[in-house]
């Protein structure tokens, strides 16, 4: 089995992230598989983010504690060390605008919280410790796959009898052997490892199913096939996309040995099913994307309000309406993390984490609000989406150079920097990258309309308001 390959917090750089990614992982991109992921034009935009991202983790920076791992991993002791690791997840979501859905902090915080409450996981707690251990001190490149396949959920078996969702067929002296698929695994392909823990409700009798591990993405039998790359565009002409297309794919397991001590969960259903309360994992996962959606959202806002100065629509009463609601947008995603930040407390497992209700509405309420937010950004930006300067016609020797360079000047800017944000709005609000990025957003917590039925429970669990309006209405 391949072992992950990076090195010691400290001493682990981009290159050496970048270097590691040729490791003979398996990765099918639109009918072909990937050499290189850190030089073709399909991935290397993604790869040298999380390359830069890598080397923004110094020590003493806003990405590191005190104790030189990063904030991700860290277990709160205080309410401050709770907004302090708040404050690590803004600066890494303004690293990508907020763009990446599965940044490694998301599952850093996943991982973390199953550390703080490992006794669930019964005899493979000591697993968890210390894989938990080796994350944080090689700051592992991690994402998920927790979804089963389409075939499983509405057709059941194949024509073969089998399964096609990820279970254990057999048991070794050197751990368990699995065979499967399992999506969505959003960012996959640039992974170290990979993640993976039940989703769905398990019955009684799945019990090969209930299923808790972690393996290096270079893992023997492990083939990631990927949708195709949305960075596939002239260089520039998809600023956004070209360097945050994280790629989503779908990873089948054939006969993959895990190694036991990577095994977390081995065939407890009860311990699969009760994995979330069990282990408080969402208030430290929902803390992560709430503050991301925050950050999203200020970029789009951002991007708006740039555009609508160069163009001079700022100055027009109905594009002030749509930056105010923009602004809105913002405003209600701060404060919901601001409040769950307030209400931190100690979980039941002794360290502090944050007020779920208020991320909890964060989740369910971007779920609206970020495509609202784009239709505004579509709004603003208007025509331009469709005619802007491309990046051909930023050589002095093009011959629309000349053109552009004057007909789309704007306020404070020439053609040429006009064009280039009509360009990262169109990213957004035009073509697959953004229509990707607002679906990710829409289904982020599952369908919203059940998810807003989970939230109205954990709203009201426990509740009780003095109305003295309302009180002995209904006595």
């Amino acid at each position: 089995m391949a072992t992950s390959t990076a090195p010691p917090n400290g001493t682990r750089t981009g290159k050496s992230y970048l270097v590691a990614l040729a490791d003979g992982r398996r990765v099918h991109l639109a009918g072909r598989l990937v050499a290189d992921l850190a030089h073709d034009p399909a991935t290397e935009g993604m790869a040298h983010f999380l390359a830069d991202l890598l080397d923004a983790h110094h020590p003493d920076g806003e990405l590191t504690g005190a104790d030189g791992h990063p904030l991700a991993y860290s277990l709160a002791d205080s309410a401050d060390q709770v907004r302090e690791r708040g404050r690590a997840f803004a600066h890494a979501a303004r690293l990508s605008g907020g763009l990446m859905g599965r940044s490694p902090d998301f599952v850093a915080t996943v991982l973390t919280a199953w550390a703080g409450a490992a006794d669930h996981f019964g005899p493979y707690a000591e697993n968890v410790r210390a894989y938990w251990r080796l994350a944080r001190a090689s700051n592992l490149v991690l994402t998920h796959a927790i979804s089963d396949p389409p075939a499983d959920r509405h057709l059941g078996p194949g024509p073969d009898g089998e399964v096609q969702s990820l279970r254990a067929v057999r048991t070794t002296e050197e751990g368990v052997v699995v065979r499967g698929a399992k999506m969505l695994a959003t960012l996959s392909p640039f992974a170290d490892d990979l993640v993976i823990y039940p989703f769905r409700p398990l019955g009684e009798t799945e019990t090969d199913q209930a299923l808790c591990f972690a393996v290096p993405v270079a893992t023997p039998g492990l083939t990631l096939y990927s949708r195709p790359s949305y960075a596939c565009v002239p260089a520039g002409d998809g600023p956004l996309a070209g360097r945050f297309d994280e790629l989503d794919a779908v990873c089948h397991f054939d006969d993959v040995l895990v190694p036991w001590e990577r095994v977390f969960i081995h065939g407890d259903v009860a311990a699969a099913n009760n994995l979330r309360p069990g282990t408080g994992m969402t208030s430290y996962a929902w803390h992560q994307s709430a503050v991301r959606a925050w950050v999203k959202a200020e970029t789009v806002f951002e991007l708006a309000a740039r555009c609508a100065k160069a163009s001079g629509r700022d100055r027009q009463p109905v594009v002030r309406q749509q930056l105010g609601e923009l602004a809105g947008i913002v405003e209600t995603l701060r404060g919901l993390v601001v409040s769950a930040e307030t209400g931190a407390r100690p979980d039941d497992f002794g360290h502090h984490v944050c007020d779920p209700v208020p991320l909890a509405a964060s989740g369910m309420l971007n779920a609206r609000l970020y495509p609202r937010a784009v239709e505004l950004l579509q709004a603003i930006a208007s025509s331009g989406l469709v005619m802007h300067p491309v990046t051909a016609d930023e050589d002095p020797e093009a011959p629309s150079h000349a053109f552009m360079q004057t007909y789309f000047a704007g306020s404070g800017v020439d053609g040429i920097a006009h064009g280039r944000l009509l360009r990262a709005a169109a990213d957004l609000t035009m073509n697959r990258f953004g229509t990707r990025q607002a679906l990710y957003e829409r289904l982020f917590l599952g369908p919203p309309e059940a998810f807003q039925g989970k939230f109205y429970d954990l709203f009201t669990a426990g509740r009780r308001v003095d109305s003295p309006v309302l009180d002995g209405l209904d006595s």
